[in-house]
């Protein structure tokens, strides 16, 4: 996947919520089931299509982070707000045909892998059928891409510094910075939570957030922002740190309590007072 803090000088955006979780997962099971509609006849269906199904969900999953990997490389080389025509021409060119040559190739090696090569190594419906299908998904993405790319730069520009965008299920919305309450970072993606403890995306990374943040706010650790008004209590722990519990419960992917290193322990003793 694409690590967004670890990209640097890119034009990262709303576009990349095409490889956050889950929603690549989503976009891997609907592509899946269109393309096992279109290829196999579902009038004599039993066990087997179960486990061409699953070996189809692995093989689409494994080609869209290829082709996120691809983004990646291009959001390096060629940043979406350096040379955007140029940069169209590349993903529609290069990208494209290096994503179609690596389905070809991991297709011929699940098939032996899988299927002793019985199911579709160089058959001809494949080559003429699959192949196709599978670039008019590729440019389906490249248009979700920068169709995403586009609709986010023409409704964001001019953001106030006091509100930063966030991503609510599919759609973006605004939301005033006093009314965060705790950032944090899980498996690569940003997560923002507010006043009302309702959990949302950002594409924007930890350490960029934490400069739009004011003295209300602490940097707990590399993975952690909080507020004065996220902190339900903190207590003394082993070898100088502390150990600091939030007030919101109600979230599964957060820790009980969040741990600042004795390095932190005494700027947050005189930030909390």
């Amino acid at each position: 996947m694409i690590d967004n803090e670890k990209e640097k000088g890119n034009s990262l955006g709303s576009q990349e919520l095409l490889f956050k979780r889950p929603y690549i997962w989503a976009i891997t099971i609907t592509i899946t089931l269109l393309n096992f509609l279109i290829t196999y006849n579902l009038q004599n269906i039993n066990w087997q299509y179960a486990y061409y199904f699953s070996i189809d969900v692995l093989t689409t999953y494994l080609v869209i982070e290829f082709y996120a990997f691809g983004i990646g490389v291009l959001n390096k080389r060629l940043p979406l707000n350096k040379d955007l025509i140029k940069r169209i021409i590349y993903q529609l060119s290069f990208h494209t045909l290096s994503v179609i040559i690596f389905n070809i190739i991991l297709n011929e090696l699940f098939d032996h892998l899988f299927f002793k090569g019985t199911r579709l190594s160089l058959s001809f419906n494949f080559y003429t059928k699959d192949i196709f299908l599978a670039l008019i998904f590729v440019l389906f993405f490249h248009v979700l891409y920068f169709g995403l790319y586009f609709m986010s730069n023409q409704n964001f520009k001019g953001i106030k510094s006091d509100t930063i965008k966030v991503i609510d299920g599919m759609a973006f919305k605004l939301i005033k910075i006093s009314d965060i309450i705790l950032i944090y970072t899980l498996f690569g993606n940003t997560y923002v939570i507010d006043t009302h403890y309702k959990k949302y995306t950002s594409d924007v990374t930890l350490k960029d957030l934490e400069k739009k943040l004011s003295n209300e706010y602490f940097r707990a650790n590399r993975k952690f922002i909080v507020s004065k008004d996220a902190v339900h209590s903190y207590k003394s722990s082993t070898n100088g740190k502390i150990e600091l519990t939030i007030v919101i419960k109600d979230l599964f992917d957060l820790p009980e309590v969040i741990i600042i290193s004795r390095d932190r322990a005494s700027s947050f003793r005189s930030w909390i007072k």
